[in-house]
Parts: C-alpha cells; sequence; structure tokens
C-alpha cells in the first residue's frame, strides 16, 4: 500500500507539483520564469493546470484559477488540510479492480477530501498520468499498472503553505480576472492549439477548448494591453498562434512533452508570447 509514511523524505527546495498534467511546465519553468517581469502586483494564473509556474513563483498574492473543477476542488482540499487528503489515499490501494471501482464513484457525492483524493489518486494511478473526461463529464483514462507513492508528505505541507494566502478559483478564463490592474501580471498557459496527435488534447472538461476560445484568448490579450497590463501566454508554435498574436514579442522555449507515446516526438518548441519587453 502507498505511501509508506516511515520512509525518510529527502528536503524539497519548494513545492512541486502534486499531480502530472498534460502541458506541465516543470520541466521548463526556469526559463519561463526567467522572461516574467521582476515586480509586479498581484500575479494571475487562469489555466493553473499542475501549479509548476505558481509553485516556482510563489508570490505573495496570487490569484490562480481554473475551469477544471474537480482539480480547483484538489487544490482547496490540500489548502485547507493536506492531511486529510492524504488520510484517504493512505486507505487506497493501487490494483486494477481498485482502480475502477474509484473511477466509477461519482466525485461530486464526495465531501471536499475524498474528492480531492479521489482525484490524486486516478492521477497517480491512470494510464500516463492523462487527465480526460467525456461529454458527461466523467473520467474514462484506462488504469496505467504504475508502481509510484500518491504523495511525499512533506511536499503536501508545502504546497498547503504556498496556497495559504493565494485565492482560488474555478472559472473561465475571462472571469478569473475580475479586479486586474496596471500593476498586476497574468500568465496564460491554454490547452495549446493542435500540432498533431497528443498536442491536439483538450479534454479537461466536458467543455473543450476549441478555436474559438483561442480567439476569446488573444482578444482579451489585446485588451489588457490596451489597458498597460503586462500578460505572458504559452501556446504551440503554428501559424495560427502567430497569426492572433501578430504584432506582440514571440520568444521560441524548448520543451519535452512526456506524455506522448513516442519518444522521438516528445521534444518539441513552444512559443512565449509577450507584450513585453523581456530582459
Amino acid at each position: 500500500m502507498f505511501p509508506e509514511m516511515s520512509q525518510k523524505i529527502e528536503p524539497l527546495s519548494g513545492p512541486k507539483p502534486f499531480i502530472k498534467w498534460v502541458g506541465g511546465k516543470h520541466s521548463i519553468v526556469n526559463e519561463l520564469t526567467s522572461c516574467f517581469p521582476k515586480d509586479f502586483g498581484t500575479y494571475f494564473e487562469p489555466f493553473l493546470g499542475g501549479g509548476s509556474v505558481f509553485f516556482k513563483l510563489q508570490h505573495q498574492q496570487a490569484i490562480i484559477s481554473d475551469e477544471n473543477q474537480w482539480l480547483i476542488d484538489a487544490y482547496l482540499a490540500l489548502k485547507s488540510d493536506w492531511k486529510l487528503v492524504a488520510g484517504h489515499l493512505d486507505k487506497m490501494i493501487n490494483t486494477d479492480q481498485e482502480f475502477l471501482r474509484i473511477r466509477s464513484v461519482n466525485p461530486w457525492t464526495l465531501d471536499l477530501y475524498e474528492r480531492a483524493a479521489q482525484f490524486i489518486y486516478l492521477n497517480k494511478t491512470c494510464f500516463r498520468g492523462l487527465f480526460r473526461v467525456n461529454q458527461k463529464g466523467q473520467f474514462n483514462v484506462p488504469y496505467g499498472v504504475y508502481d509510484r507513492r500518491y504523495y511525499d508528505a512533506q511536499n503536501f505541507e508545502a504546497i498547503s503553505l504556498a496556497l495559504s494566502q493565494a485565492e482560488i478559483k474555478s472559472c473561465d478564463f475571462e472571469l478569473s480576472l475580475y479586479g486586474v490592474s496596471g500593476d498586476d501580471f497574468v500568465y496564460f498557459d491554454p490547452p495549446y492549439y493542435k500540432l498533431g496527435g497528443y498536442s491536439n488534447f483538450n479534454r479537461y472538461t466536458s467543455q473543450q477548448f476549441r478555436e474559438k476560445d483561442h480567439f476569446r484568448l488573444a482578444a482579451l490579450c489585446r485588451e489588457l494591453d490596451a489597458k498597460g497590463i503586462r500578460w505572458a501566454v504559452s501556446n504551440s508554435d503554428t501559424g495560427f498562434i502567430r497569426q492572433l498574436f501578430s504584432g506582440f514579442q514571440i520568444h521560441l522555449i524548448s520543451a519535452r512533452r512526456e506524455i506522448n507515446l513516442n519518444s522521438h516526438n516528445r521534444d518539441v518548441v513552444e512559443l512565449l508570447i509577450t507584450n513585453y519587453n523581456v530582459s
């Protein structure tokens, strides 16, 4: 049974993502944040996902959000009482039969901490750590046959501390920016525009992130720019995205997509688009 709480835990340099997330920024977070403004007021991140950038920055004033309510509930539960979440995870067994049983449970019949534990368990035991739902919002990724710990107690504690001062919301990205002002900074990491294969993955919620949503995001960025609000956007290196954000600064970032089944296709170049000069 996982995890072994008596196991010696090595010191952490800071909180790390507690889940694997398609398009996660863990491997390039240093390169990304080196391109961010050095000083700003409130940090906004409307597509939180695995939270690599937020955990790296640990900015004192932060409003973080995602449209995936189940994901956000996991953050809220860890912020409120990580030990309760850990206690539920300690009771979960990593077998294919138990995976199917836990997967079949409607998360909205569980309390906040049980729902968070269910989310983390499924992420750690499902195939390649994918999060995918059908049109009914039901998680439908198969079992992954992985022998890994569900969590690290010291990291859970560090995560809870990092989240303690943050405002956490579940909403559409446009609604997440209520109250943003000229001194603030926004980092957008939306589901990427399609390149083919797993880069097309956008089933984080029952409502997929489609081309029209990329248009909405670009329009929002232009509105923010007109107000003097600084922002950065990560996305795929395609003609469509370059055209949407024409007139802004484009920076090439080398990334690796571990979710891709073909190891030869894991190394990619993506875009970081900014409306400010990168020093």
